[in-house]
């Protein structure tokens, strides 16, 4: 098993939210990447979002948290997600560059995430209803196990 920690971003401009894919994959998630080993995470997803689009967003409130799992080349990967809101001057009719050639951004009208395949897909509800910092979030597409199948 492989297990991802990670520091996710909600960016919005007007009712946009920035999603970002894989190039040739069906599948988005939100901007953000992995922590580094004791890094503190509003620092990894300011560092992740220069990285990957020479974005510089003020990181703010903690929304909540999302795990994950999925199987690749026959690998179990498990994953938290830690979301925050995050700020910048990006505006949803000015295209996002990837500063990396796997990577593509996009901006989807928060009620349509759905259509975008959105991961983790609790996050979807989350984007579609928009984030209240006041409630924190929590958020899982991982079955639960009884203690009998463990």
């Amino acid at each position: 098993m492989t297990f991802h920690y990670q520091a996710r971003g909600i960016i919005t401009s007007g009712a946009y939210v920035l999603l970002v894919r894989a190039k040739g994959d069906d599948k988005t998630f939100l901007p953000g990447g992995h922590i580094e080993f004791a890094e503190p995470a509003k620092q990894a997803l300011k560092r992740e979002l220069w990285e990957e689009a020479s974005i510089d967003a003020e990181v703010g409130e903690f929304i909540g948290a999302a795990e994950n799992e999925w199987f690749e080349q026959g690998t179990l990967n498990a994953e938290i997600n830690l979301i925050f809101a995050a700020k910048t001057d990006l505006q949803a009719q000015q295209p996002v560059i990837s500063n990396e050639p796997h990577l593509e951004f996009l901006w989807a009208h928060q009620t349509e995430v759905e259509q975008f395949n959105l991961y983790p897909v609790a996050l979807r509800a989350l984007i579609a209803t928009g984030a209240d910092p006041e409630q924190a979030f929590w958020g899982s597409g991982i079955e639960e196990k009884s203690a009998e199948t463990e």
